[in-house]
């Protein structure tokens, strides 16, 4: 058995106490003189609603599904023949590469772009009151070394097909964008500042196609990147399901 198995655990189980850990702290409501802001309110009630808390929510059911998987491998590991059940596997392979991996890559990049030019279009000032800068850093930062680390020990393969993977791609963030635009009907308003100042321009859906190519840039990268790592310039004999 390959000693990566120990490093991939080591990996999910500091993801999951990481991000676990970070939510409970936010979940603790603000005191009463910061929710006097009404602005700390709204941020309160739709923060389920931040592309930034799908991305370390998934994260943390990849490593759930993902430790799994690897604690099947060692229980069964005497057992020359075994393989993980074939959905469980498609599963994991599926979330990391198709939503995990260029959502991780969209919202880190994206965001600290964004927050040194201008911080006032991605996160303002009057969030430092609900957010500390390690809450900022865990959901913002923290999301790229988890995914690098999975690439470093996670073996893989490019599959022969990427339809399947792109599909559950665009339809990630196609249902994000609806959300957007259904917030904006419910509220009124847009709860990404940059999306307000664009609004009514033509850069506004501009923006929107831009992030989705540069997702699926990301998506592409991950299979540059390992065919380097893993050395398997061909694509796989069979489609990765």
């Amino acid at each position: 058995m390959s000693y990566l198995i120990y490093f991939r655990i080591l990996g999910y189980v500091a993801t999951i106490v990481l991000h676990i850990g970070n939510m409970v702290v936010m979940a603790k409501p603000p005191s009463k003189e910061v929710l006097e802001d009404v602005r700390i309110r709204n941020f309160s009630q739709l923060q389920y609603r931040y592309l930034t808390c799908w991305t370390f929510f998934l994260q943390v059911v990849y490593a759930v599904a993902a430790l799994y998987c690897d604690i099947l491998i060692l229980i069964n590991s005497k057992k020359k023949e075994y393989k993980l059940p074939y959905y469980l596997k498609g599963f994991r392979e599926t979330l990391f590469s198709a939503i995990v991996w260029p959502s991780s890559l969209v919202v880190c990049i994206f965001f600290w772009t964004l927050f040194t030019y201008d911080r006032s279009l991605v996160f303002p000032e009057y969030l430092d009151k609900a957010l500390k800068p390690i809450n900022n850093h865990i959901m913002h930062t923290a999301i790229l070394p988890i995914v690098l680390w999975e690439l470093l020990f996670q073996p893989r393969t490019q599959p022969r097909s990427h339809k399947r993977y792109l599909a559950h791609l665009v339809f990630h963030f196609g249902l994000y964008v609806a959300v957007l635009i259904y917030t904006y009907i419910e509220r009124g308003s847009w709860i990404y500042p940059i999306l307000g100042k664009l609004y009514g321009t033509a850069y506004l859906p501009l923006l929107v196609v831009f992030t989705l190519a540069f997702a699926l840039f990301c998506y592409y990268l991950q299979w540059v990147l390992i065919s380097v790592l893993w050395r398997t310039p061909g694509k796989a004999k069979k489609k990765v399901r």
